[in-house]
Formats: C-alpha cells, structure tokens, sequence
C-alpha cells in the first residue's frame, strides 16, 4: 500500500471533489487523485519549456485560459494520444451504448460497461481496429 501524505485542500476543491465523486462512484479522495492524474498528463502536453517561454514573453494565460485550450478538439486529441502514449484506457460514452460507459484500450479492444465500487466492470466487449475507434 503506498504512503499516504496529509494535505490541506480549498474547500471549494473539496465540494467539487464530493460532487463529482458521486457521479463517478468513486470517494471524494480518488476524485481528487483521479484529477492529479489527468493534471500529470495536460502538463506533459503543456511543457514546462513552453510555459517558461510564455511567461518570459509576457503573455501568461490564467488557468482558465489553459483549460479552455484543452478543451477543444484539437486540445483533446492532444490529451487523448498523452493518455494513450502511456498505455492506459480511456473512459467515455457511445450512443451504441445508451446508459454504460465506454472503456477503450490502446490497443483498440472497446468495452461497454459500468463502474462498480471504483472498478470497471465490462458488459459488452468488442475488439476493433484503430480506423473505426
């Protein structure tokens, strides 16, 4: 098990944490986890070469800026290949599957189904290839 740390977290972090955890059955701390994940990996897509340089131009953009460039298509493309690059799944919806979510391999396997105490558990499974993910 590893080591834990004690931190102390906005209060409005929190409440998002709690709020977002229950729609994701997760607990408000591996919301907070899962975010610090995602954060890991829009950071690689953001380097720290590129935010230096920016903030040596004078043309810092706020955190709110940074997201809503993430946020785009081009952003979440960007995102996806990091994710991807890694090896690890990724987690959406598909109206072949109203009412599960989506798990999607890197290696093209798509697999319908729903977390259950944090664990995702497949109900459907497909494999295809990367042309038609």
């Amino acid at each position: 098990m590893p080591a834990t740390t004690p931190l102390r977290l906005d209060a409005q972090l929190v409440h998002d944490a709690r709020s977002s955890a229950t729609l994701m059955e997760r607990s408000p701390t591996a919301q907070v986890e899962f975010w610090a994940k995602l954060g890991r990996v829009a950071e690689s897509v953001f380097s720290h070469d590129r935010i230096r340089t920016i903030k040596q131009m004078g043309q810092v953009q706020d955190l709110d800026s940074l997201i809503a460039r993430i946020d785009t298509k081009d952003g979440r493309k960007l995102a996806l290949a990091e994710i991807q690059r890694h090896g690890t799944p990724t987690y959406g919806t598909d109206p072949k599957y109203p009412g599960l979510i989506v798990e999607r391999q890197p290696d093209g396997t798509i697999r319908a189904g729903k977390f259950v105490n944090r664990r995702f558990v497949a109900q459907r499974a497909k494999a295809v290839t990367a042309a038609t993910s």
